[in-house]
Order: structure tokens, then sequence, then C-alpha cells
């Protein structure tokens, strides 16, 4: 048992499980109503094994957790995220791009039943949204958006304190926001997408076809095997590639930030998601594209920043689900 759970034994605290479903991992914690993680766990997801079998991991893994925890501790609830389309009041995910096979699956139904605790599904973007604004770079803002860079762009809103999830439970894919009419075709079937240029993979991919074009870069290895991180280095050494695809992605989410900021008004952006750490190379091209372009508020007052809680943050969103820290 860990030094924050000894400091708790024999008080009153509540306490929530969080859990953040993905296609490669599974992480899932216990967390204090303030998105404190008092302790964690994880296993490989092996996506291609189905549903059954990956539901099966996952309460064991709660369990094993749960029996190594005193009883003032056990969990009011338990909040999981997953990637794809969910239908939270039903517990269902409907659908997911990193889990195959998963289609209309009853997973809050199935945890509910297994651990005899009240379930609440989301999606991995909007709990990742509810955790940096209780615990991380959103404390404190009421209004904001939360982007996530990674395979794809997914987004989080929380509006006067609140998740926003739209009347359909589908609000806030900023992803598919379109900044380039005519641009590259997206696999939503729009073309020009937020994610087809500022995602994690979208960025290596244009900078690998960009070297594979001959454009001068300090890149040595071969352009297939380039990531979203391998760009970040080069771009620490003055790399002119590099800066260059850093430069465009900050252009379209400045561009896509005009048109959320113009409608909602928020107070502030959190970037998260892989591509956070390159959050210093982008952000000086979003802010000048937001600078001159924004009209619905003054760009010297909205608070942008990377995440801060990195993978944790889905888990430390678990006890806002719940009502915890909101208005």
């Amino acid at each position: 048992m860990n030094l924050a759970l000894n400091g708790l034994i024999g008080m009153n605290s509540d306490t929530y499980l969080g859990v953040d479903l993905g296609g490669t991992n599974a992480r899932y914690g216990l967390v204090t109503a303030k998105g404190e993680i008092l302790k964690k766990g994880r296993f490989t997801v092996r996506s291609a094994r189905g549903p059954e079998p990956i539901i099966r991991d996952l309460i064991a893994g709660l369990k094993a957790l749960l029996a190594d925890i005193p009883a003032n501790l056990h969990p009011q609830g338990l909040a999981l995220g997953a990637a794809g389309r969910i239908k939270p009041d039903q517990g269902l995910v409907a659908s997911s791009p990193n889990l195959p096979g998963w289609e209309d699956v009853p997973l809050a139904g199935d945890l509910h039943e297994a651990l005899a605790l009240e379930v609440r599904l989301e999606n991995d973007a909007n709990l990742y949204a509810l955790g940096e604004w209780l615990a991380g770079a959103g404390q404190g803002l009421n209004n904001l958006i939360l982007l996530t860079l990674g395979t794809g762009v997914g987004g989080g809103l929380i509006l006067d304190g609140r998740l926003w999830n739209g009347a359909f439970g589908t609000a806030a894919e900023a992803g598919h926001i379109v900044v380039e009419p005519e641009g590259r075709p997206c696999p939503c079937g729009s073309r020009g997408c937020l994610e087809m240029i500022a995602s994690a993979t979208a960025m290596a991919r244009t900078a690998r076809e960009w070297i594979a074009q001959g454009r001068p870069s300090a890149y040595r290895g071969r352009p297939e095997d380039l990531t979203s991180a391998d760009l970040a280095g080069l771009a620490r050494q003055g790399d002119p590639l590099a800066i260059e695809v850093f430069d465009r992605a900050g252009w379209a989410l400045g561009l896509a930030l005009t048109g959320i900021f113009n409608l909602l008004g928020l107070e502030g952006a959190v970037i998260g998601g892989g591509a956070s750490p390159s959050f210093e190379f982008i952000y000086p091209k979003m802010f000048e594209e937001f600078s001159a372009r924004v009209f619905a508020v003054d760009p010297g007052q909205v608070r942008f920043a990377p995440a801060g809680l990195g993978d944790d943050a889905p888990l430390a969103g678990a006890p806002a689900l719940f009502g915890a820290g909101l208005l």
C-alpha cells in the first residue's frame, strides 16, 4: 500500500474509480474527490481479442485494486472513458475505431454487475477534460475546451462548470471542424478537418511526406519511421522542416479555436494528447492566428496551456463525472 493511502487510513474520504480504456492500454485508479490519484494500475489491451476478454481483464484488475484498499476508502462509483461513439445514457460503447468488434457493448452494465458500483460511461476526451478542469491545467476556469492531439483530435467542452455533451451526446468533436475545405480527405467523410493537419498522426505524416519530397531536414532515419516525438526533438535543434510542420498545425488550431471562441466566449483552451509536449512549438502560430481573427474575446485574457496531468487526466476526471467539484 502506498504512502497516499496510508495517510487516509481511518479517515472518511470520498473516493471514485477512474478508468481510461484505449486500444493499446487500459489504465485505472482510485481517486479522491479532488482528483488526487491514490493508487493505479494498467494492463495491455490487445484490442484484436474483442470485448469479452478485455472486459474480463478490466474487472480482474479493478477487483485486485479494491481488495488492496482500506474499507473507509471504498469508492462511491466508477467513471470510465473510452474512445469512439459512446451512448452515456445507455452505458454503451456503440463503436470505437480503437476497439475492433465493439458494437453496442453494454460496458457500464457489465462492470456494475461485476463490481456492485454505480458506473458512468463517457467519451475519453470528455473525461480527460474533466480531469484537467478539476486537477490540472484548467483549474479555476468554468468555460473551457480541451483538445487532445493524438491519433485524431478529440475534444471535451466545459460550459458554466459542467460537461457539455450536446443534444445527442456527441458534442465537442473539434477534430472535424473544417479548416481547409479542399484539403486532405478525412475518414469522417469530409475534407480538410482539423485532425488531418493538427493531430500527432497528421503532423508526423506531413513531415514524412515532405522529407520524401526532398525537403531539407536534419532527420536521418527512414521517413516512414518518423514520429511526432521525433519532430519535437528536431524542432528543439532548430530544424526548419519540423518547425514548419508545427507552424502549420498551429495555424489550423488557431483557425478552429477562433470559431469556437467566437461562438462560445470561452476562458481558455487546454492542449493535451500525444503531441502536448510539442505545445511550445505549436503555440506561437496558434496564438498569432487566433489573435488576428478572434472577435468575441480579448486574446490577452484567454488561458492557453498544455495539459498538466498526462495519461492520468481521465482518471482524475472520475469524481467530476459524479458531480464532485462541479458548479
